[in-house]
């Protein structure tokens, strides 16, 4: 038996920081150096781009949101209007909740055991770790080195021409 293909997500972001997919990735079969398990993506559906963090715990993830916030706020002058995420227990902290809640930010949360509707996190965490899986065996690195290989795999991955770039925006 096979699934009934799912329809396409509705509309695009038109600014950015209007949307954020986050992802969490992990736990890895290898310790990276530094004690990282996990890597957190964090795109912006407007532009495509991606930003990557590492984490030891699950439970750092609402830590990390807060200073991606933070910088992207800064660095563009715009507020974050809405996240998207799937319903992982990093996501669902009442701390967490209560943060996104005073920021005026929206939680969008997928049904649960459905990663088409979470395309856009899941498609960019297999890019990454395709791409630094690659990057590794060709380089012959041991697998700590992982982490390594993720942040070339997005500095890459940022710099590829997609549909979405109708400017430099970053």
């Amino acid at each position: 038996m096979c699934r009934a293909p799912f329809k396409e997500k509705g509309t695009r972001a038109t600014t950015l920081l209007e949307l954020i997919h986050s992802g969490l990735c992990g736990p890895m079969e290898t310790i990276a150096f530094g004690g990282y398990r996990y890597f957190l993506t964090l795109i912006d559906d407007y532009s495509r781009k991606v930003f990557v963090y590492f984490l030891k715990n699950k439970s750092e993830v609402p830590d990390i949101f807060e200073v991606f916030k933070a910088m992207v706020e800064k660095e563009n002058g715009q507020t974050i209007k809405c996240l998207c995420s799937d319903n992982g227990g990093e996501y669902s902290s009442t701390r967490y909740e209560e943060f996104l809640k005073k920021n005026g930010i929206k939680h969008q949360k997928t049904v649960p055991y459905t990663p088409q509707q979470y395309g856009t996190a899941e498609r960019a965490n297999r890019s990454i770790v395709e791409e630094a899986r690659s990057l590794l065996n060709e380089a012959g690195l041991d697998k700590r080195f992982w982490s390594e290989a993720v942040n070339t795999a997005v500095y890459l991955l940022n710099r590829l021409p997609t549909r979405a770039l109708h400017q430099a925006m970053w």
